[in-house]
């Protein structure tokens, strides 16, 4: 690691008014960056004694082989992609600045972790390098954790170096602890790594339920927000806002629960929770079976190629309940291949206690499909209207949910009205959840949004 010098004469002549700004002949340097606050100064400057100041830059270049600790009062630029090798433990303070160049990454090796534990008034941030107004999704490749606990793919490695096995996946330890994650920011992620597709905005790979992850934001990645590889990982607290791809995608076997899950898609997100088994072998084991409560999907509410609410595939199945699809231009829930239609067919995939508004397109739009091999597999068996409509699934239908400005990709309104999200029939979260949250969607009608004071929804 190296020092990066002040980036312009301005910062020394900050730093020199500070030094001197007990001198009554320093007036013209105090109204060169004079401050209030942080907010005055740049996106990395901090206001001390009322004059911006820059902090130290360090270039990672190397990967990390002992425990190491990044401090908040620095700010680090990733070079390339940089592993944590185990059994090394990387410690982020709150409020630390990690920025990103093209091709790097952040990856934790099966064996060494993370941990980030941030804060609601000092999150940690992972971004672009490059300045505010030039950012755009894929300036670099993302933050992953890799873990050693099963999935349904073996061997499997992250497309991330030449040495795959500094990128390996898994094991057989369901306990198996990533590290922490807590009040995390990830922004204009999902880049090419040397020219392919290999990460995420954030990517947790193997991570077991040991795994600590709350109140973590991917935003405006270019491909998928936040995908979970295998393990059995819960998550809550989580925002996938502006994914180029998908904003959750649960696939080789993730078996953990998530609770409080929000996605905002634009015109070129995809589908905004995807749950698919395996590709090349949809009945691989462990299956892809996970439970979701208290989410809220926000669509682009406009025609695109296609965006949907959830989508199942290549045998992935789960219950997702106490939701809110809301403006997905394509259906709401489709089932794709026959082994998803299987699973189907036979009760294993659920959404539940969903309210769905302003969804397709047309007079009488499909909310809920099958693509042609399923269509083949259950076609006298299996009618997903009716499933999904089933009076006992207590989904609600044609309700508008009473967002405030749920379209606003620089500022989402988060919390619905209680008219439609609450009520008696509306039972609590089962054991291992949250079960206060007796409401549809991922936010309390009665309380400010959790993602207040920590996430960000920046253009560029």
């Amino acid at each position: 690691m190296g020092l990066r010098p002040p980036s312009s004469p301005g910062v020394l002549l900050c730093l020199l008014a500070s030094a001197l700004m007990t001198l009554s002949g320093c007036s013209l340097l105090l109204d060169f960056q004079e401050c209030q606050t942080d907010s005055d100064c740049d996106r990395v400057g901090q206001c001390v004694e009322s004059i911006c100041v820059n902090p130290e830059y360090v270039d990672v270049t190397d990967y990390i082989v002992e425990d190491t600790t990044w401090t908040a009062d620095k700010v680090y630029v990733l070079k390339n992609v940089i592993i944590v090798i185990q059994p090394a433990t990387l410690t982020i303070e709150p409020g630390t600045l990690i920025l990103g160049d093209r091709n790097s990454a952040l990856v934790t090796q099966g064996g060494a972790r993370l941990i980030a534990d941030g804060t609601r008034e000092e999150p940690i941030v992972f971004t672009s390098s490059k300045p505010v107004g030039q950012r755009r999704a894929g300036d670099w490749g993302g933050l992953a954790l890799i873990g050693k606990a099963r999935i349904n793919r073996v061997p499997m490695y992250l497309n991330i170096v030449t040495n795959q096995e500094d990128a390996e996946v898994g094991g057989q330890d369901d306990a198996w602890n990533c590290g922490t994650l807590r009040y995390v920011r990830t922004e204009f992620g999902g880049g090419l790594i040397d020219g392919e597709k290999a990460l995420n905005g954030l990517t947790f790979a193997g991570c077991g339920s040991e795994t600590v992850v709350d109140y973590v934001q991917s935003h405006f990645g270019d491909d998928d927000g936040i995908e979970i590889f295998g393990g059995t990982m819960d998550i809550t607290h989580a925002v996938s806002s502006r994914p180029q791809g998908d904003g959750f995608d649960f696939d080789v076997g993730w078996r953990g629960k998530g609770q409080f899950l929000a996605v905002q898609l634009d015109g070129n997100g995809e589908e905004a929770i995807e749950g698919e088994n395996r590709g090349e072998e949809p009945l691989a084991t462990p299956l892809t079976d996970f439970q979701v409560y208290n989410y809220t999907v926000i669509g682009a509410e406009q025609e695109t190629d296609f965006q949907r609410g959830v989508i199942f595939k290549s045998g992935g199945y789960g219950k997702l309940s106490h939701g809110i699809i809301l403006g997905t231009s394509t259906d709401a829930v489709h089932i794709s291949g026959p082994e998803s239609a299987q699973n189907a067919s036979m009760g294993r995939t659920q959404v539940e206690n969903t309210l769905f508004f302003n969804i397709g397109t047309g007079e009488t739009p499909q909310l809920f499909t099958l693509d042609e091999e399923a269509s083949m597999e259950v076609s006298d068996m299996f009618d997903p209207e009716a499933y999904f409509r089933d009076e006992e699934t207590l989904n609600v239908f044609d309700k508008d949910p009473g967002f405030q400005n749920p379209y606003d990709l620089g500022n989402p309104g988060w919390v619905p009205s209680p008219e439609f999200t609450t009520g008696r029939d509306i039972e609590p979260p089962p054991e291992g959840f949250d079960p206060t949250a007796v409401y549809l969607g991922a936010f309390s009608p009665s309380s400010p949004a959790w993602t207040e004071g920590w996430t960000a929804y920046p253009k560029n």
